[in-house]
């Protein structure tokens, strides 16, 4: 059952998304829902090579400039971020803004921030017993080089800026 933990990020998803950890969960995928123009949900797949919290209350996204996200993001601000990790799911609504449509060192991505709205916890009922999830979407990219690695951080620390 999903319950309202507040208007910003608690503790668990702040680490998840302040960068500190970024070695341990770079293969988590986690998914952005949008609204297209027929009014229906948009999902899309992102992961923490191309998104940071810089604080409790804004989630900056690096994403593709020409990509259907990013046009719905412009034309309807409203999204929900879901996060599915070991232990932990939440939902993140909030307001997206397009921050630079062309994010300098990083020709075809723009830089959006994310204003966090409302957040919810999705925990298992006292009548589901110890129900937990285990696990969340994870990815491989199999030339995960240095250069790749550092790339990330590279774009995590330009859309912080």
């Amino acid at each position: 059952m999903s319950t309202r933990v507040g208007s910003e990020l608690p503790t668990p998803l702040l680490e998840f998304f302040d960068g500190a950890h970024f070695e341990d969960h770079r293969d988590t995928a986690f998914t952005l829902v949008t609204v297209d123009e027929r009014g229906w949900p948009y999902v899309a797949m992102l992961s923490l090579l191309e998104a940071i919290a810089p604080d409790r209350r804004n989630i900056r996204l690096g994403l593709y400039n020409n990509s259907a996200t990013s046009a719905n993001l412009r034309r309807d601000g409203r999204t929900t971020l879901i996060v599915v990790d070991e232990g932990m799911v939440y939902y993140v609504q909030g307001t997206a803004e397009e921050l630079s449509g062309d994010l300098p060192g990083f020709e075809g991505i723009t830089k959006v921030n994310m204003r966090i709205e409302s957040v919810y916890e999705d925990r298992a009922r006292d009548e589901e017993g110890n129900a937990r999830v285990t696990s969340g979407i994870r990815f491989r990219i199999d030339q995960m080089d240095a250069d790749r690695i550092q790339r990330a951080r590279n774009l995590r620390a330009a859309l912080c800026e």
